[in-house]
C-alpha cells in the first residue's frame, strides 16, 4: 500500500513539473504557438486545362428477360361484421341494458376479537453483585539502575 502510494506521489510530481515549469516542453510548444506568425504563401500556380481523353461507347445491355405472370390467387370474400348504430340513433327498445344482481349486504358492526392481557413487566430489576477489585498498590518497587 505505501508502495502504491509513494509511487503515485512521484507520478504526479512527474506531470507537474511536466507541466507547470518554464522549462517544459508544454511551455516550449505555447510560447512558440503564441509568437509565430502565419507565414504568406505564395499564391496557388494555374493548372493547365488537360485534353480530355476519349471514352469508347457504353456497351448495349441485352433485354430483361420476360417471366411469365403468376395467377393472381383467389382469396374467399371478407366476413361481414355486424355494425354499431351511432350514438345518436340508437334505440333504448333494441338495446337492453343488463341486469345485475343486488349487492350483498355487509353489516356494518363488527365483533372486536379478545386480545389476551399484557403480561407484567417488572420495573425494578436487581442490581448484579460484582466481585470485588482488587486493591493495586500505590507505589510502585523501586528498580535498579540500569547503568552502572
Amino acid at each position: 500500500m505505501a508502495s502504491n502510494a509513494a509511487l503515485l506521489f512521484t507520478f504526479s510530481l512527474l506531470l507537474a513539473l511536466v507541466f507547470s515549469n518554464n522549462y517544459s516542453p508544454c511551455h516550449a510548444a505555447r510560447l512558440l504557438l503564441e509568437d509565430t506568425e502565419e507565414p504568406e504563401l505564395p499564391p496557388f500556380p494555374e493548372f493547365p486545362d488537360l485534353p480530355k481523353p476519349e471514352l469508347p461507347p457504353l456497351p448495349e445491355l441485352p433485354p430483361f428477360p420476360e417471366f411469365p405472370a403468376f395467377p393472381k390467387p383467389e382469396l374467399p370474400p371478407l366476413p361481414e361484421f355486424p355494425t354499431l348504430p351511432k350514438q345518436g340513433e340508437s334505440n333504448s327498445a333494441e338495446v337492453e341494458e343488463p341486469k345485475l344482481p343486488p349487492l350483498p349486504e355487509f353489516p356494518h358492526d363488527f365483533p372486536k376479537p379478545e386480545l389476551p392481557p399484557l403480561p407484567e413487566i417488572p420495573h425494578d430489576f436487581p442490581k448484579p453483585e460484582l466481585p470485588p477489585l482488587p486493591e493495586i498498590p500505590h507505589l510502585l518497587p523501586e528498580e535498579p539502575p540500569k547503568h552502572p
